[in-house]
This record gives C-alpha cells, structure tokens and sequence, in this order.
C-alpha cells in the first residue's frame, strides 16, 4: 500500500499504542449540543480513553493533518443513497454522513450490536425512506428518483441487480464489499473502502484510516509472534494457543455452534483457531459433540449470540459444565463481530482483547482500554468502550454456569 504510505495522516502516540489517526471532525463534539449534526465525531461523553482521543484530535485544523489535506471534492456527489448491509457504515469510517439524503428502513431499527450506529446524528431517521435494506433487497428505483442522489453506494447486490439499478435511475451505483457476507476478507473491504473514498474526494482519509487498520494488526503480530519464538527457544514448544470462538451472528443472532474457520480477530490475534480443523475460511454451523471433542482450553463467546445463549442456560448447563474453559473460568466475551455486515473496528478490538488473553507477556505495556479508545477513535470519532460496555457488549469475562459477565479486566 504504497499510496497509503505516503498520504497517511498519522499521529505518533506514546505509550505503546502504535499510531493513532487523525480526523479533521475530531473535535466537533465538545462544543456540539445533542442531536448536532456534526457527524460522527460528536462526543457524548469522556469514556476511559479520554486521553488517547484528545491525542487523536491534536494538530487538526481546517481539514488539514500533518500537512496533508484531502483533495478538494468540488465536483464530488454529495447527494449519497447508502443501500446493502455496512454501505452505511463505510460512509461513517469515512465521516460522509452528512451527505445522505435518504435511510433504510433496516437502519432505523435498534441494533447497538452495530458499533457505528453510536455515532449517527440523533435525527438521522428523519430522513425519506430510501429502501427495506438487508441483502440482495433491491430498493424502488422510482423511489430512489425523488431522493434525486447522485451516486449509490450498494453493498451485496449482484451485478444483474446494479445493472437493473443504474438503467432505470441513471445515477452512478458504486459497487462495495467486505467480501463473503458476515467473514471480512481485508483485501476486500481496503479495496472498498479506497474506491468509495475516490468516489467521495476522500482518498487521504480512506488511506489514513486503512493504513492504521494495517499498523495495529502488524504490531499486534509482532508482539505475539515474540512471545512464541522466545517460548520456542526456551523449551521447544511455543506453538499457537488453541481456542474457539462462538456465537457469531449471521442473518441474526446464533447459538454456540455458530463460528468461522480462518476467523480474522482469532487469525490477527495468533491464536490457533480450532474451527479451522473443519472447513476452509468460512461460517460453520458446529455440532455440539464436536465442541465436547474439541474440549478448547479457552472459550470466546460474541457478544451478538450471548443473550441467547445465556436464555438457553437451564436448558443447557450440563452442556457447558461438560467444557473444561467453563469450569475453569476461561470463558471471554468479545465484542460483537457481524451485526448488518461486519463491524471492522470492533474485529479489530477483539483481536487486541484475544492476545491479551492468550498472550498476556505479548500485551504487558498495552493498556486494553486505551487501546480500544484509539480504535474507536479512528473508524468512528471517539471512544466508545464505556457505551459499547454499558449495552452489554463486552469486553469481558463470562460465568456461564451463573449466567453473568463482568467487563475486563
């Protein structure tokens, strides 16, 4: 990403952090009042990584960062349709919201599960009906029309569907994805992420924000993979920590059986994934006798398929009790990782949380909280891990046989 190396738009933070990436609306939110339109930037609240956001927000004027400003968007559509499951959320990692002019009507329905929706102006569902939303739902192009946009941004329509939509709108319908519904492949979502960014004259964010994605999961790989070479001179062994991760949402919210062979926060996170002893890269539907085989010494549970699974408790205790993580209170809570496609940030929360658990020696200067609050901050504005902990999304340590969890640490 060479491009990207070039016009990142970087501040250098202390403490261990990596680098933190500055946005030009980051400071927004301290003189807004609720429900301002001022984007996604717009800060609530202080939150426990205060500090790394104001450091975020240092240097900003004007637009302009370090000397790099984005090009000029003269010319640039800012009449925007957001239509398939995360366009929306792409318009927000890019802080372009101000440039809808329509919602669908799957966005209007509560789903904190979807981290992005934090950070949406208060009046947002004010705006026309622009669709039902949901995947491979085609809107009403005459519908469309007098939203009079002049680019749509679609996420999981086929190309006869976009073709369909661009002959009866004539508007421009910009085709992005995160890849295989609810998996995230990177090169996927990067190559999005930097079309939309063109499309908008937003490069230099686009780029500054892929280029800390890739700098957080480069020094957290760096950390781990020390760990393991110094464990494997030590005593030979220093091999990958065995876990499995359930709960993953798709379509909805899932069971425990419900997880992901090549799995990215697991993949970042060094951690040898036990699903992938199953399938290629994927969603999987897993039989619980498999689950029992695998015995995994270490449980995550996404926090989308918790109150499920916790619903179903007296159900299945001896279930659970039957697991050696549940009885020897190795049980976590990851933050949720689909919810209307995926949320990229909180994927990226959960691979620091997941090192931190397998790894602990790799993460012993890393302050989890700070390291989210820097997270949140560059894809969404600020800190939100006091929000995302108050609704019950982690992260965290689960008691399954009490049926409780506790935010960590």
């Amino acid at each position: 990403m060479a491009q990207c190396s070039r016009r990142r738009l970087l501040l250098a933070a202390a403490g261990g952090l990596g680098t933190l990436l500055a946005w030009p609306w980051a400071n927004a939110g301290a003189e807004a009042g609720a429900g301002s339109k001022v984007g996604p930037g717009a800060a609530t609240g202080a939150g426990s990584g205060a500090e790394v956001a104001d450091g975020v927000a240092n240097g900003v004027a004007n637009g302009v960062v370090n000397g790099v400003a984005d090009e000029a968007t003269d010319g640039a559509p800012r009449r925007v349709l957001a239509i398939g499951p995360g366009a929306l959320r792409m318009l927000v990692y890019l802080d372009a919201v101000e440039r809808l002019v329509g919602l669908e009507d799957m966005e209007r329905r509560p789903l904190r599960a979807s981290t992005y929706r934090f950070v949406l102006p208060a009046d947002i569902a004010s705006l026309p009906v622009a669709g039902p939303g949901g995947p491979g739902r085609l809107p009403d192009p005459e519908r469309l029309l007098t939203l009079r946009p002049d680019l749509l941004v679609t996420v999981g329509l086929d190309d006869q569907q976009l073709a369909v939509l661009r002959r009866r709108t004539g508007v421009e319908a910009l085709a992005l994805s995160y890849g295989a519904l609810g998996a995230l492949e990177v090169a996927d979502f990067s190559a999005s992420l930097t079309r939309l960014g063109s499309a908008l004259g937003l490069s230099a964010r686009a780029a500054a924000l892929l280029g800390f994605f890739e700098d957080s999961i480069a020094d957290l790989n760096r950390r781990v993979q020390r760990v393991l070479d110094a464990d494997h001179e030590a005593d030979g062994d220093g091999g990958p920590q065995a876990a499995y991760l359930g709960g993953i949402s798709l379509s909805g919210a899932q069971g425990i059986g419900s997880t992901q062979a090549g799995h990215r926060p697991l993949r970042w996170a060094g951690a040898r994934n036990l699903a992938d002893e199953v399938g290629p890269n994927g969603h999987l539907f897993l039989d619980r006798e498999q689950l029992l085989a695998w015995d995994p010494p270490v449980l995550f549970i996404d926090a989308g398929g918790l109150p499920g699974i916790l619903a179903g408790l007296p159900r299945d205790a001896e279930f659970y009790q039957r697991l050696r993580a549940v009885r020897d209170g190795r049980v976590y809570l990851t933050l949720p990782f689909n919810a209307y496609n995926t949320n990229v940030e909180n994927a990226l929360v959960n691979a620091w949380f997941i090192a931190r658990v397998l790894y602990p020696r790799a993460l012993a200067d890393v302050d989890l909280a700070e390291q989210a609050a820097a997270i949140f901050t560059a894809f969404l504005g600020r800190d939100l891990l006091a929000e995302v902990r108050a609704a019950g999304y982690g992260p965290g340590r689960v008691d399954l046989l009490a049926g409780t969890w506790a935010p960590w640490p």
